[in-house]
């Protein structure tokens, strides 16, 4: 009988606390409602320009309904089934072997609109930071369109992921040509496609200026757009800052703030991937020492920060898949990384990175700082 009570008392004590975390649940749910109230148009902008289902009830489901996007419904179908099947799945696969959890802020220069890159490597920071000199352009509005422009528009966000999912790379001049402010291809149209893709739920989409105290047209402020976002119901909400910005050191000398807000931004895990080795010019050297000074992790592919700047007293270095260098930049071979990753590699990787194009032929290096207070600079 004691037994009979004591199992009755535990099953309404376990009732109880499911109650209490649904509760919990749902009062979440509602205050994240009246945080985001814009965040189901954004999600049917996003699912339509990403070729997923929209909900009868949608507002585009008359757009939805064409043959024209029953057609770009089909090729983007096609284009990323190839690209998870290929890139993606071993790319998340491999990151569970072998990049630790727990990263906070992830530092992407050059990253163009490639969040989906950064979600595959680190998909649950609470913060990327991404950098590129497309503009950011702003949440498109495919239904004040006319269909001729929402068609030309969803051509051009075809056109501009075209090299991402076949080589998983952006090609600065394809996005020049592909990404327009005014289309549905901008920058921030692009994001929305990967979120939606990769399975996030979009809470709000604003415009922003890095430093904030900047006011908007200031030459002095850099011009992003800041995207919260979260894995789904319950999960916290993350955030991507893609800003529109030359890192160059000409002009950073004219941006102090902007440094410092960098500084500050690249102090945990930076990532860089298809950087076209500009890392390794005289003219990038204050991102360069930026990142060796202050960063606690670094991963990146050949086309970074030039191997000869790890100081190995300072960095513990891991080495993943096969070095090569593209004829065109021959110029900028290491025949020291060449050495390094002859000898000390871990294999090939799964997937294609950088300019290797295939997976037989990329490479990465995962560096992690022994002393966080060391410094460090070239191996001469």
């Amino acid at each position: 009988m004691k037994r009979m009570i004591c199992i009755t008392a535990l099953c309404w004590t376990i009732l109880a606390a499911a109650a209490c975390r649904q509760g919990t649940l749902e009062k979440s749910e509602e205050r994240i409602r009246k945080a985001y109230p814009g965040a189901t148009v954004l999600n049917d902008t996003a699912a339509f320009i990403a070729g997923l289902p929209t909900a009868g009830s949608s507002s585009f489901s008359k757009l939805a309904a064409s043959a024209e996007y029953a057609r770009y419904r089909s090729r983007i179908d096609a284009m990323w089934e190839r690209y998870m099947r290929n890139n993606l799945e071993k790319t998340e696969s491999w990151r569970r072997e072998n990049i630790e959890a727990g990263h906070t802020t992830i530092f992407y220069p050059f990253s163009g609109p490639d969040i989906l890159n950064a979600l595959a490597f680190f998909p649950d920071a609470g913060e990327y930071i991404m950098m590129g000199l497309e503009p950011p352009g702003s949440v498109p509005e495919p239904l004040s369109l006319a269909p001729r422009k929402v068609h030309q528009g969803l051509a051009g966000v075809r056109n501009a992921l075209r090299t991402l999912l076949l080589l998983n790379l952006f090609r600065t001049s394809e996005m020049q040509a592909d990404l327009h402010e005014d289309s549905i291809s901008n920058t921030t149209g692009i994001m929305m496609f990967f979120l939606a893709r990769s399975g996030r739920q979009i809470l709000d989409i604003r415009a922003i200026t890095v430093p904030a105290s900047v006011p908007g047209g200031d030459s002095a402020g850099v011009r992003g757009v800041e995207i919260s976002f979260r894995k789904g119901v319950g999960s916290p909400v993350q955030r991507a800052l893609y800003l529109s910005v030359d890192i160059s050191d000409e002009s950073l000398n004219n941006k102090p703030e902007f440094v410092a807000f960098m500084r500050e931004k690249c102090a945990a895990t930076t990532f860089m991937k298809s950087a076209s080795y500009l890392l390794s010019y005289d003219n990038f050297e204050t991102l360069r020492s930026l990142l060796l000074e202050r960063s606690r992790r670094i991963i990146q592919d050949d086309t970074a920060i030039p191997y000869k700047y790890f100081d190995e007293k300072q960095w513990e270095m891991t080495f993943y898949g096969r070095y090569r260098v593209l004829e065109m930049f021959k110029g900028r071979f290491q025949a020291d990384l060449d050495r390094a990753v002859r000898q000390r590699s871990t294999g090939p990787l799964p997937f294609a990175c950088g300019y290797g194009f295939i997976p037989a032929k990329s490479n990465l290096m995962i560096a992690k700082r022994r002393d966080v207070q060391s410094k460090t600079g070239p191996r001469l």
